[in-house]
């Protein structure tokens, strides 16, 4: 990376190595392994899996090795292998590309395509787009077209030649094939990835100073998890549903306690224990129930039951005339009148006694220390008089209270007490009060409902009738949730939504006859205590029994649940929260200031300063994001409020900064980058892309001529050498390379000599063997010489300051223009030669076509007069140090 950053990378790297001092074992080592490797190996990983398993008692396969610490001194880049792209070759079936298309790139610096639309440029983006790095993660904007108008289309493919430090390497492209993590180190910028930088903003790939480890710690995890999730899902899954031991009934025995308690910790001596049902237990289950059945005991039983089930019927009854929905609608309201008159009366009180010494007068604590005044003062110190006493055998009587004499103030404030006291208001809220007392002490009792041997009582009646038995489940429930809504109702806690009341009473009332016809056909009593005793015991063994049948349920039961834990134990090992926590605040202290730094200076690069947009981090799991904010509540997207020049600068302001910020110095594609842009920032932008190829490698595909030229001064500037394609289309296919290089007019002065020279090297044999070709020929070669005279006044004379297609006069190139009489006539002189020789003369004229070895003095005399004028304008240029523009 370029950046003055060597004192931050240091402190980024021992912020990091303090974090992972913190970190489990398994984690330390594979933040060594990452800081040491730009991936992982699938072995690696599995070492890694093989920790955590062993450490949360899973079994492995073999031992994993022992966990190694991270230390910085295991970080090495992880992207230093740095990639060159070299060529695209071998295209099959894309687009319109011409079948084995290709194109070569300079390893180094800039390669600039030029090609008009429809040339083939964007078949070749569009498959660098989707082989390399891309904002545009939607796989269909990534879908590359066969040629939709040839029949019988071939499988789409293309080769990939890079340059890495272990020599070429060849990657072969299709179509959604998955990127090579080597050219994920190319950033490629595009029009439809342009469009995402000024909505969406930077997603910065290879964090610098080993910032990415937290980041890639997670993706890490995050493989792990799913793993880990996978094989739970497969060794636990709902197998443990299939361990569940199914009881008669459910109930409160020992069997069924130690069935509900089974955990991972739950050892085999325990289940041993528990799980012991032989034959005397089975000759004991048998008696009781011989014994349940016996004429005494079932009088006895059955005389209860018809008690009870009578007395059921009874409070069922209540439950639906006394706790219908009307009736527990009319309590809420008995409760609302209360709180409404006691909120009146207190009303009424702090309006009464607004200037007594003590608040509160009124309230319940108040009322009930008057109430308790009056009974001590009627019952024991004043029996005969009516309180409260404000006189008592014509002298003051004294407070029942603190038992000081009224004074005349004490005494009217009691006399105010009473009457307040009398009023209506507190009398109408003590009966209301006492009113929803008095309902809640008439609510239904429901003891045999409610009683603890409901549960018992309903298992003699399931032996009678089931489907009773069911409903009166089902009623007790009913009623017990009745109840307890008309209570909540009176204390004027929050109501719920209960069902009706059920009723069954002819159900019931079949049940009782039943059972009186039972009663009369037995002819003993029973001890009922005894008989509870029985029952307990008989459930008990029942229980144990079923029990000791599921044994093996129990065990796997345990040991799905020991599984289970240690899955639950390794998935935290990969919970990746505190690690997305941390990755954010070293992006904050180490990084986020110089993006925003890097993207304000590239904004000042292409004079959009003036548009409010900011950067603000959004980071994932996985990567570092900094999001475009437009900075107004009007809209999110920055799109909505640019114009369409605008947007393609801020893009490219966007793309350069995070390129700038990404770790490594990976080539960089750039599709048509001057869209919508007028002159002036295609200037800068030229300037801006000349710039990173003296620190990358660079590729540019342009359509437009004028900024193709700019590329190429702005090159020049820098004093690099980039590498010119021309494309071009016919009917048959696009991507055809031209042999003679760049048109005419992309080609610099410099470039035109070179042209020429090249042109003209057939002259003399020409000269020879056809005088009518030759004459045709050097015609030609004259017209270009012509046009190289004219480039010459605005390249080298003018010193660009003036461009023909920009709206630019660099001003401050002044200090370069001179023109001595010597030079300006022999410029004259040789534009002369040119126009003579390229126009058309007439028949009668007596010009002399000239010989190859004219020609050749021409081209030598205009490659002299250039370096004449480029000394003549150095010289000027030191004569004139008060023009030098001042360092910045």
């Amino acid at each position: 990376m370029h950046t003055e950053g060597g004192g931050m990378s240091a402190a980024a790297l021992d912020d990091i190595e303090a974090w992972s001092s913190k970190l489990s074992p398994w984690r330390r080592d594979c933040l060594r392994r990452l800081a040491s490797s730009s991936d992982l190996t699938d072995d690696a990983v599995d070492e890694l899996m093989g920790m955590i398993r062993q450490t949360v008692g899973l079994p492995v396969e073999s031992p994993p090795p022992t966990p190694l610490p991270f230390t910085k001194l295991h970080f090495g880049s992880s992207q230093g292998n740095q990639v060159v792209l070299k060529s695209v070759t071998n295209v099959q079936n894309v687009n319109r590309l011409l079948a084995g298309a290709s194109l070569e790139f300079c390893p180094k610096a800039l390669t600039i395509i030029y090609g008009r639309n429809g040339s083939g440029k964007s078949g070749f983006v569009r498959i660098l787009r989707t082989a390399c790095r891309t904002r545009i993660e939607n796989p269909a904007k990534l879908k590359v077209l066969v040629d939709v108008y040839r029949a019988g289309a071939a499988p789409q493919s293309a080769d990939i030649i890079i340059e890495t430090a272990d020599g070429d390497t060849t990657i072969k492209w299709t179509p959604g094939m998955a990127v090579d993590p080597l050219l994920t180190q190319v950033a490629v910028f595009d029009t439809q990835s342009a469009q995402l930088y000024v909505d969406g903003g930077n997603q910065i790939r290879f964090l610098p100073f080993g910032l990415a480890l937290p980041h890639r710690l997670n993706s890490v995890c995050i493989a792990l998890k799913e793993r880990l999730e996978l094989e739970r899902a497969t060794v636990v899954g709902d197998k443990l549903g299939l361990t569940a031991v199914s009881f008669p009934v459910t109930r409160a025995t020992k069997a069924q306690k130690f069935n509900d308690g089974v955990t991972a910790k739950t050892t085999d001596a325990e289940i041993d224990a528990e799980t012991i049902f032989g034959k005397d237990d089975q000759k004991r289950l048998d008696e009781i129930a011989g014994i349940l059945v016996s004429g005494t005991t079932a009088v006895a039983d059955t005389s209860a039951l018809l008690s009870w089930v009578d007395a059921v019927n009874l409070e069922c009854t209540a439950v639906v005339e006394q706790l219908g929905d009307l009736t527990l609608t009319s309590l809420t309201e008995l409760k609302n009148k209360a709180i409404a008159s006691r909120k009146a009366a207190e009303f009424a009180a702090t309006q009464l006694f607004t200037d007594e010494p003590l608040s509160g007068i009124g309230s319940e604590t108040w009322r009930t220390l008057w109430a308790a005044a009056r009974d001590y003062s009627i019952t024991e110190s004043y029996p005969e008089s009516t309180f409260p006493v404000l006189a008592f055998d014509n002298r003051e009587a004294a407070c029942v209270l603190c038992q000081q004499p009224l004074q005349p103030d004490g005494a009217a404030r009691m006399e105010r007490f009473r009457h307040y006291m009398d009023d209506t208001l507190d009398a109408a809220a003590t009966l209301a009060e006492q009113a929803v007392r008095d309902a809640e002490r008439g609510l239904p009792k429901l003891e045999k409902l409610a009683a603890v041997d409901f549960l018992d009582r309903l298992e003699q009646v399931r032996q009678r009738d089931a489907i009773l038995a069911d409903t009166l489940v089902a009623l007790q429930k009913s009623a017990m949730e009745r109840r307890a809504d008309a209570v909540r109702r009176l204390t004027g806690d929050p109501s719920e939504n209960v069902a009706a009341p059920i009723t069954f009473t002819e159900g019931i009332s079949k049940l009782s006859v039943k059972l009186n016809a039972e009663k009369d056909s037995l002819s003993q009593a029973c001890n009922i205590e005894e008989r509870q005793k029985l029952l307990n015991e008989k459930a008990e063994l029942e229980d144990r029994r079923t029990l000791t049948a599921n044994k093996t349920k129990l065990a796997s039961r345990r040991d799905l649940l020991v599984k289970e834990a240690a899955y639950t134990k390794a998935l935290a090992e990969v919970q990746t929260k505190g690690i997305t926590q941390k990755a954010n605040e070293l992006l904050d202290t180490h990084l986020t200031k110089s993006v925003s730094e890097r993207f304000s200076d590239e904004l000042r690069r292409f004079d959009i300063e003036h548009i409010k947009v900011a950067l603000s981090r959004k980071s994932g799991q996985t990567k570092a994001e900094f999001e475009i904010d437009p900075q107004t509540k009007f809209t999110k997207l920055t799109s909505d409020i640019l114009s369409e020049g605008e947007q393609r600068a801020l893009a490219l302001a966007s793309f350069l900064t995070e390129v700038a910020l990404t770790d490594g110095s990976g080539s960089i594609i750039v599709d048509d980058p001057v869209s919508s842009l007028d002159r002036d920032r295609s200037v800068r932008v030229a300037d801006r892309l000349a710039e990173e190829a003296s620190q990358r490698q660079v590729i540019v595909f342009t359509h437009d001529i004028v900024f193709f030229n700019e590329m190429c001064r702005a090159a020049d500037a820098r004093g690099i050498e980039p590498v010119t394609i021309a494309l071009f289309s016919d009917k048959q296919a696009t991507g055809k390379i031209d042999k003679a290089g760049m048109v005419w007019k992309g080609l610099n002065v410099t470039k035109r000599i070179g042209q020429l020279k090249n042109d003209s090297a057939a002259l003399p044999k020409l000269h020879t063997t056809s005088p009518a070709d030759y004459e045709f020929h050097i015609k030609n070669l004259y017209g270009r010489l012509r046009d190289t005279y004219e480039r010459v006044v605005e390249e080298v004379i003018f010193r660009d300051i003036v461009r023909r297609g920009v709206d630019v006069i660099q001003t401050q190139l002044l200090r370069f223009v001179t023109l001595s009489d010597a030079l300006a006539i022999r410029f004259h002189e040789g534009m002369t030669r040119a126009n003579t020789h390229s126009h058309d003369n007439p028949a009668s004229d007596t010009v002399a076509v000239p010989s190859p070895d004219d020609f050749k003095n021409d081209i030598s005399e205009i490659e002299k007069l250039i370096d004449d004028l480029k000394a003549q304008s150095l010289a000027a240029e030191a004569s004139r140090p008060q023009m030098k523009p001042k360092a910045k």
